[in-house]
């Protein structure tokens, strides 16, 4: 997840390049409301926070002899549940996270890179305590509310790395814009926890932006 964080960040500052609104000599700053999931649906699904770090990247433009810089912070929460998973023994095998990113508005212009993503192009720079991730055919879409909103949560199959082997996973990914920012929500088992899909959907309802 830090590198979708990163790679994110470095995309959205690059958008602004080269729009002709580079003008004047303060910073640019933008930064997103933290998501994060309610006490409550932890305490239903048995997820504990691992992660709850912002990010701030900065980079500065030069647009027909004018400098500016721009600084966009996002915010990244990550959630696992240990799992005993026999052979493996026990693992934080289950990971769901929460990545929330700015949209830039300026000069009535608004821009930022996730919305023009799919959810299998945010799932292509997925990180986790998962190695070697593998994602391949989606499995299924349903439709759910979150945040208030009816949004796609996406279904994939893949592979993975866990404990030296390798491993078949589901994943879940939807994107919902909220109070001006855009918010991912992912979460990550392995296929032989038939249950977990339950506690995936618990978690996008506990799903909280800016509170």
């Amino acid at each position: 997840m830090r590198k979708l964080a990163i790679l994110l960040s470095v995309a959205l500052v690059a958008t602004t390049a080269g729009c002709g609104f580079l003008l004047g000599d303060e910073a640019l700053a933008f930064e997103s409301a933290p998501a994060s999931v309610s006490d409550e649906a932890l305490s239903e699904t048995g997820y504990e926070q691992t992660l709850n770090e912002s990010q701030t990247v900065s980079r500065e433009f030069t647009v027909a002899g004018q400098s500016r810089q721009v600084n966009v912070t996002n915010h990244l929460t990550q959630y696992e549940r240990s799992i005993d998973l026999g052979p493996l023994g026990e693992q934080r095998a289950a990971v769901f996270a929460t990545f929330s990113s700015p949209e830039v508005s300026v000069a009535s212009q608004t821009f930022n890179p996730i919305s023009d993503m799919s959810n299998r192009e945010l799932l292509s720079q997925f990180g986790s305590n998962y190695d070697g991730l593998s994602v391949g055919q989606q499995v299924e879409n349903q439709t759910h509310t979150v945040l208030g909103s009816e949004a796609g949560v996406e279904k994939y199959e893949g592979t993975a790395e866990l404990g030296g082997q390798s491993i078949d996973v589901y994943i879940h990914v939807t994107t919902v814009k909220h109070d001006g920012d855009y918010v991912v929500a992912l979460g990550l088992y392995p296929q032989q926890l038939s249950g977990e899909e339950t506690h995936v959907f618990a978690m996008l309802d506990g799903l909280q932006h800016g509170e």
